[in-house]
């Protein structure tokens, strides 16, 4: 039993942040949910400090320290998104080619390690805001889609809610 609430306090808050990143949610949410996981291992780190008792306890003190330090760091770098975002981007830059070339390509589909519900190519968008590059939507929703767009940082003409920039040609957005 004692076992279980160390793994549910120090390993569950940064394993769930993880893998919640990798859904992938808008950045937004993903920094709301970090600060909520960041409060686990906090408490965690005050007790061991508080408690006379457990400050022997050096081992769940330094498991501690790395589950704030996992937890902030995917906060601040979503860096499980980038890793995954690098793997696949080989995937990607084939899917733009192809659809570049004219092919139709079926949705739903996997592309790298993302699952892309629809694909757009580059032109006029659903939203009729302006010309935009090649959309990879992950989400599809009527209030706005999520997903990779092929476009520069500076030139992104859609009706943003979150934004995360993964390099100068790819982009990860959700709309409003």
């Amino acid at each position: 039993m004692k076992r279980f609430l160390v793994w549910s306090a120090i390993a569950l808050p940064p394993t769930l942040l993880i893998l919640l990143s990798l859904k992938p949610l808008e950045i937004n949410a993903l920094r709301l949910l970090g600060c909520l996981a960041v409060i686990f291992p906090a408490v965690l780190m005050v007790a061991l400090l508080a408690v006379p008792d457990l400050r022997s306890q050096k081992r769940f003190q330094r498991q501690a320290a790395v589950s704030l330090v996992l937890v902030v760091s995917v906060i601040v770098f979503n860096w499980p998104l980038r890793v995954a975002y690098a793997f696949s981007r080989p995937a990607f830059e084939q899917v733009a080619e192809q659809v570049m070339a004219g092919e139709t390509l079926t949705t739903p589909r996997r592309i790298g390690w993302f699952r892309v519900q629809r694909i757009e190519a580059p032109g006029f968008a659903a939203n009729g805001i302006a010309f935009q590059g090649l959309r990879l939507w992950t989400g599809i929703h009527p209030h706005g889609n999520s997903g990779f767009v092929r476009s520069s940082p500076d030139d992104l003409r859609f009706n943003l809610w979150s934004h995360f920039k993964l390099d100068e040609t790819w982009q990860f957005i959700a709309e409003d």
